[in-house]
């Protein structure tokens, strides 16, 4: 049974075959870093855990893109360019120029995927991105976590929901498709508020949902945290029930990124342990999928 849609699917049906997607880091900083919201960033985030290129700034961009298509296995797919760490549409428009357009220009190239916060952008940035979507496939994902100003709040994250609407109602009139990312298991967080996340995103012009557990991670602000009982993680079968619950009320059509993340322990993650086995983790929820008949929109049409 197939229980919701994936990205990787979407692409092969709008490209033709598979899509190889690459992270690559493209130097930018954050808001919420550099003192325009805050010194002190999410209090769960630390690059370096969440993505594998994050300790690359000094490396030129393009030259990463190069050094990964050149390895076996990326001959002959169309190649994705995907701008993850920190806030990728953070600058001025000949900045982001700078970055984006020579990754375009490599044969093969078929896109770009662009990660970012939703207070990053600015009318000039609104309208390089429009153009750029009409001269190619272009993806915008926005680091969203939750609904819910309380919890965006607690987590120091620096921007509210109304900033993700209205960055998002932009971005949907000028026609880009828009990636939302969820955190389940956030402190605060009810399993009501969880699923009213869901809904929201579903009566949204949201093409995409990237999908994960609040993983501990170690010299952030959660950490301490967890160390004093303030904090806590889900077990691997609660955060099943709640992930499946999630996707129930998603619209069908939304495409799934991502259903769980990873890190290991040489990268700082202190819980849940489950995380740094990733395949384990996807054999268990997908077994409770099976078990419990879980479809994306299920709960939509009773």
């Amino acid at each position: 049974m197939i229980h919701y849609h994936t990205y990787r699917s979407y692409l092969k049906k709008r490209f033709g075959k598979p899509v190889l997607k690459i992270p690559l880091n493209g130097g930018f900083s954050c808001p919420n870093r550099d003192g325009t919201a805050s010194t002190n960033g999410c209090l769960f985030c630390d690059n370096r855990s969440f993505s594998p290129v994050a300790d690359r700034t000094a490396e030129p961009t393009l030259r990463q893109l190069q050094s990964i298509i050149s390895r076996p296995g990326a001959a002959g797919k169309p190649l994705l360019p995907y701008l993850q760490p920190f806030s990728n549409t953070y600058g001025t428009v000949d900045r982001l120029k700078a970055v984006y357009e020579p990754l375009l220009e490599v044969p093969g190239v078929t896109g770009l995927a662009v990660g970012t916060r939703p207070d990053c952008f600015t009318e000039e940035v609104f309208r390089y991105l429009a153009d750029l979507s009409r001269r190619t496939y272009l993806s915008i994902e926005l680091g969203l976590q939750s609904s819910h100003d309380s919890t965006l709040a607690l987590c120091n994250r620096g921007h509210t929901w109304n900033d993700f609407l209205n960055t998002l109602d932009q971005l949907a009139t000028d026609g880009i498709e828009t990636v939302a990312h969820v955190m389940i298991g956030l402190p605060g967080e009810t399993s009501d508020m969880i699923y009213e996340t869901a809904l929201r995103l579903g009566n949204l012009p949201v093409r995409g949902v990237k999908i994960h557990q609040l993983m501990i991670i170690a010299e952030t602000e959660f950490a301490e945290w967890y160390r004093t009982g303030r904090c806590e993680v889900l077990e691997l079968e609660r955060y099943s029930e709640l992930l499946c619950g999630f996707l129930e009320r998603l619209r069908p059509d939304q495409h799934i990124h991502r259903i769980v993340a990873d890190a290991t322990r040489e990268n700082g993650l202190i819980a849940p342990l489950w995380s740094a086995d990733k395949t384990t983790a996807l054999r268990y929820i997908h077994r409770y999928m099976d078990e419990h008949d879980v479809r994306q929109g299920k709960l939509l049409t009773v």
